[in-house]
């Protein structure tokens, strides 16, 4: 498992020095989300932690390279480049899931000159040990802090899976204050994206007894804790959500992801739709479905959540949490959903998914959901 420290082991030279694989004084690289005030913009929480640091007697620098949306390939690839150029580098990625993923995608593609996207789909083996990695998520959702999964995307939008043990980062720092002036609505759909990763890893074709038991933890803590935290009702809310996502996160590095990401990155491809909202939004249109078509795959987690069917509980966090799922979705149509869902990199989730579906079933539910919760005719 990846180590998880708080914020006074961030600040602490001696750990960051311990965790530094070449010689001399360790650098530390700040990546952080262009929504957060990065240290030397302005006062706040990072500025302190890197004066703490420098004080300590290590370098420090920020990444000119950030990732305001999902990762762009070109961007990683911009910062594996940053990374290369550093004494000794030790990356510390402070964001919500597309900085993280960025990230820690960068690192491990910086120990060689290859470019990011033939890594992509697993095309090819990682070439070493990363760089050394220290995420600290400013959301609850994405779990990419615990994964061994980035995602980012081509030029042309389309969304790639890049997994491998070189991705899962050194250390988390679970530091929950800096998750509680997140929006309300995105504070939700990140939960939602959280429970996705727990319910789709331990009911898919690749469950195990360990994945199950992750998963059953992540949403237990996501449905006693996430509507609280989304209404802002303290920080224990909000530090217990984080954990459910960071449990969630370990889940997924267990079983992997179903139908509900394999249209949830269609749908985020096609639409300006962000990443929680897409895969909430699959997610509702087909618990039920996939508990039905395949009940022998929710025994287990149902089982250990011991909360009754899961897709019940899906729709009690749903009405507790207040959330809408609806989008705009007049730019696009169920048939560019089902094009995009079809497509090559989201073969591995749909293949994962523990029922079968014949393609006009697929193209049935792509065409549902753009109707449902699009708005679309």
């Amino acid at each position: 498992m990846t180590q998880v420290i708080g914020r006074s082991e961030l600040s602490q030279g001696q750990f960051i020095a311990s965790l530094s694989r070449g010689e001399g004084t360790p650098t530390v690289l700040w990546v952080v989300d262009p929504a957060l005030t990065a240290p030397g913009a302005g006062a706040g929480p990072l500025a302190d932690l890197d004066a703490e640091l420098v004080a300590a007697g290590l370098r420090t620098a920020v990444a000119s390279t950030t990732f305001p949306r999902e990762p762009k390939i070109p961007r990683v690839d911009a910062l594996a480049a940053e990374i290369r150029g550093l004494d000794n580098p030790v990356v510390v990625a402070v964001g919500g899931g597309s900085t993280m993923d960025g990230a820690k995608l960068a690192a491990a593609v910086a120990i060689a000159n290859d470019e990011t996207l033939s890594y992509a789909l697993c095309a090819q083996d990682y070439r070493g040990a990363p760089v050394p990695t220290i995420c600290v998520p400013t959301t609850s959702g994405t779990g990419s802090e615990a994964s061994r999964t980035s995602i980012a995307s081509t030029i042309e939008g389309a969304k790639m899976w890049f997994w491998g043990e070189e991705l899962k980062t050194t250390a988390a720092c679970l530091w929950p204050e800096l998750t509680e002036t997140v929006p309300q609505h995105f504070k939700a759909m990140c939960g939602f994206d959280a429970f996705a990763h727990a319910h789709e890893s331990a009911t898919g074709n690749g469950r195990s007894a360990e994945g199950v038991a992750f998963a059953a933890t992540a949403i237990a803590h996501l449905c006693d804790h996430l509507p609280a935290y989304v209404r802002g009702e303290g920080s224990e809310a909000a530090r217990l959500t984080q954990w459910g996502s960071f449990q969630a996160g370990e889940a997924l590095n267990l079983g992997g992801t179903t139908i509900g990401h394999s249209m949830g990155h269609a749908l985020g491809s096609v639409l300006p739709v962000a990443h929680g909202h897409a895969v909430a939004v699959v997610t509702d249109a087909t618990i039920t479905l996939t508990r039905q078509g395949a009940p022998e795959a929710y025994v287990d987690l149902e089982r250990a959540l011991d909360r009754g069917p899961l897709d019940e509980v899906w729709a009690g966090l749903l009405r507790d949490c207040d959330a809408d799922l609806t989008f705009d979705g007049t730019a696009s149509s169920g048939s560019a959903l089902n094009a995009a869902a079809c497509a090559e990199e989201n073969k591995a989730m749909r293949d994962n998914t523990p029922m079968s579906f014949s393609p006009t079933h697929w193209a049935d539910i792509c065409e549902r959901i753009m109707q449902t919760y699009g708005g679309t005719a």
